[in-house]
């Protein structure tokens, strides 16, 4: 009787565990590209420099990733990632309770496009068109509270493009 037991579990764990077959953890990544070069990061916003965090961002979140290894060289790499800024917006959402006309809390957002070309048939493998946002509130240097929620809206940018340039569905 318990041999029985110990067969009827066993062969009910194995049918449980044959669905996780070919599961992995991260996601995945386009065939064939391990290695991936990040191109200068072209700015088309009237908002100045803000390619460097965008840059920083994104290559941070390319190495936290793990799914491709970041090159400093397009001739040592599978495919190019080319991303484009071509929108910078600053929007009011909240406002002084006695001045209602001045505000006090702004979201910036970025826009973007990128694409993931392939190095050696320059086949575009993906394309992303996503932002990031940032809400900051400030009282008297809006250029040093911009220049301080610049990150957190591209970090956010650079996690959304990542993940649609490498993921496969």
């Amino acid at each position: 009787m318990k041999r029985r037991i110990h067969l009827l579990t066993s062969l009910v764990a194995t049918l449980f565990l044959t669905g996780c077959m070919g599961y992995q953890l991260g996601g995945s990544r386009p065939d064939g590209i391990e290695t991936v070069y990040l191109a200068p990061v072209v700015n088309k916003t009237g908002e100045t420099a803000i390619e460097l965090p965008v840059t920083q961002a994104l290559r941070e979140r390319i190495q936290n990733d793990g799914r491709l290894k970041l090159v400093n060289d397009a001739s040592q790499a599978d495919a190019v990632i080319e991303v484009e800024l071509v929108k910078f917006k600053l929007k009011a959402i909240a406002f002084q309770r006695k001045q209602k006309t001045t505000a006090r809390e702004f979201r910036m957002r970025i826009d973007a496009v990128a694409s993931l070309k392939s190095t050696t048939t320059d086949e575009i493998l993906s394309e992303s068109k996503t932002y990031g946002n940032a809400n900051f509130t400030f009282d008297s240097d809006l250029t040093n509270a911009k220049r301080q929620a610049t990150p957190r809206a591209a970090y956010e940018l650079a996690e959304y493009m990542v993940d649609d340039l490498i993921e496969q569905w």
